[in-house]
């Protein structure tokens, strides 16, 4: 650890009194190495839990699918009927359909249809019905609260295993709604955590937490434990995939920061596409939890090769700590690295201009009850970003109500749900590729608005054919209904962008956060939409996402370009404060 102004690597060193004189971290992690093994293995770490989140995340299709289910009518199935004359009996045909009806039967005494001499094993294909007296002939039709499940395709779902159709519908959207509100807890709860505690015992607890709760999950013993344990699975993936982003993030330079980015998502698409040939070979919804949580339990290995972000060792004053991670990761990479006195005083200086900045940005600290309120209503309180923040909040809620609501949108479309879903994590990688030119080259207004406009158009041709044109081919709504998926996917990813760019850095943070709320409640609100309202009428979810697409693309114009800007760094927290003293 001696003299570096000599090259190691190729590359010119600092010497001892240079890196002494560092104050900046990129700076420092330069000595360690910023390319070599030591980082391209911790981003690959950090980027399994991205591959593994679309096992829990959109899984619930699959979990809970809906085989094609009938009234139960008890008195006919205790005589020995069988399903077909029973449907020819009892289940009236949707209308201008061929189709059973799911959720009603005809209103008969079928104890006394049971007790006629009809015989089952001499009789044709239907109840001859001449034999029965005049009353059980009635065409009037009613509610049923048991069904039948034809389970030639599916062993047991959830929705089989507690009866989540008709009247309980509801229930099955929630399974997925309480996993995207587990999702908002968990960013929550971990994303403030991992400030306090660090980045890895966060990591640690999100990850064993969920193969844990993903296991328990396969073997609730009821709905409502069931759920519970959907949120819980949710919140833990939440917060292994926060402090693994963060991670990642933190170990990259400024200019790497964007590739390591995309490094990191792309998993996601693989995990994607990987999930709906897993759910395929497994039928059962058991089985199929407990299979689809097996590859977290890969993320052990954490324990062993994830270490702590040195980046907030460093500014939590544990340089000790943060030198022992540098020291692991110079060696990894076969680099030599300084003396330990001059990365301690860098250290030391990285930490002091931090606080400096913090110092200069907090000012005078504001009262409980202004500090709250700066946090709810901080960003209106202030005109020039009054609506900047209404606009970016309805664009971030719309993008993540039409992401989840068309990825789980196969229903609606009368599509095999294994193709389409593989398909949709199949046009995650385009999208991820072709986001960056156009936000280079377009700038990220008129990328943004152009993807909103496109998701628009694609999805409300889907919805035209679905009410106008029935017939049309399922290929060609499945193909449009994916071209728009693919232009909000990348609308979702700018869209991080775009809101860090908008706000100045005493701001930035808290619309981030408040957004991220916003698209949270569009997530919760997506099953809902795809199941109640779809059931109701195929088409209305399509239509609403294409209206919601084009309100976020009109709404985007009104923002400022950032492409090429410096972030805006005017005014302070300390007057928005102000404000609140002046009107209390």
């Amino acid at each position: 650890m001696g003299q570096k102004s000599n090259e190691d690597d190729g590359e010119q060193r600092r010497t001892e009194a240079e890196v002494s004189a560092l104050s900046n971290l990129d700076d420092l992690m330069e000595e360690v190495g910023t390319h070599g093994r030591w980082n391209i293995m911790v981003i690959l770490l950090c980027s399994f839990v991205a591959f593994v989140a679309p096992f829990q995340n959109i899984s619930y299709q699959f979990l809970g699918a809906t085989p094609d289910h009938w009234c139960e009518i008890e008195p006919l199935i205790n005589a020995n009927w069988s399903q077909k004359d029973i449907l020819n009996t009892a289940i009236p045909l949707q209308n201008n359909s061929v189709k059973y009806e799911s959720c009603k039967m005809y209103d008969y005494d079928y104890d006394k249809i049971a007790a006629q001499t009809y015989n089952l094993e001499n009789g044709g294909d239907q109840v001859n019905f001449s034999i029965l007296p005049e009353d059980v002939r009635l065409k009037e039709t009613k509610a049923c609260t048991k069904r039948v499940f034809n389970l030639t395709q599916y062993s047991s779902t959830v929705v089989t295993k507690w009866d989540l159709v008709c009247e309980r519908r509801a229930l099955y959207s929630m399974t997925q709604a309480i996993s995207q509100l587990g999702v908002f807890v968990g960013s929550l709860i971990f994303g403030y955590s991992s400030d306090i505690f660090g980045r890895r015992k966060i990591i640690l607890i999100g990850t064993t937490g969920t193969f844990i709760a993903g296991f328990i999950t396969a073997v609730s013993p009821n709905l409502t434990f069931y759920i519970f344990m959907r949120l819980t699975v949710g919140a833990m993936g939440m917060g292994a995939y926060v402090g693994t982003f963060v991670l990642a993030m933190e170990l990259a330079t400024t200019k790497q920061r964007s590739h390591v980015g995309m490094i990191y998502v792309f998993p996601w698409a693989l995990g994607y596409m990987i999930l709906p040939g897993i759910a395929y070979f497994v039928r059962d919804w058991q089985w199929l939890q407990a299979a689809l949580t097996l590859p977290a339990v890969g993320l052990v290995a954490f324990f062993w090769f994830l270490p702590e972000s040195p980046r907030w060792l460093i500014l939590e004053g544990r340089h000790s700590e943060a030198l022992k991670v540098l020291q692991d990761a110079a060696k990894f990479n076969r680099r030599t690295i300084p003396s330990e006195a001059s990365m301690l005083q860098a250290m030391e200086n990285i930490k002091q201009a931090n606080d400096k900045n913090k110092g200069d940005e907090v000012g005078e600290k504001p009262a409980m009850r202004e500090k709250i309120m700066l946090r709810v209503f901080g960003l209106l309180m202030v005109p020039w970003l009054r609506v900047r923040t209404l606009i970016v909040n309805f664009c971030w809620f719309s993008v993540s109500l039409v992401y989840y609501g068309v990825s789980l949108n196969s229903d609606n479309l009368s599509a095999d749900p294994y193709v389409y879903i593989f398909l949709g994590g199949l046009t995650e990688v385009p999208a991820y590729l072709l986001m960056w030119p156009c936000i280079i080259y377009l700038g990220r207004k008129k990328t943004i608005f152009l993807l909103y406009l496109i998701a628009g158009i694609s999805i409300g041709a889907v919805t035209i054919l679905i009410f106008g044109v029935p017939t049309t081919p399922v290929w060609i709504k499945i193909l449009l209904s994916l071209v728009g998926k693919m232009a909000v996917t990348a609308a979702f990813h700018l869209i991080y962008i775009y809101t860090a760019e908008l706000f100045p850095t005493e701001y930035r943070s808290l619309a981030v956060g408040q957004a991220s709320v916003c698209a949270r409640c569009g997530s919760i609100l997506s099953p809902f939409i795809n199941d109640i309202i779809g059931q109701i009428s195929t088409w209305s979810p399509s239509l609403l996402f294409c209206i919601l697409s084009f309100i976020a693309s009109g709404l985007s114009l009104m923002l400022p370009e950032t492409n090429g800007q410096e972030m805006v760094e005017s005014e302070k927290k300390k007057k928005v404060a102000k404000i609140f003293e002046d009107k209390m």
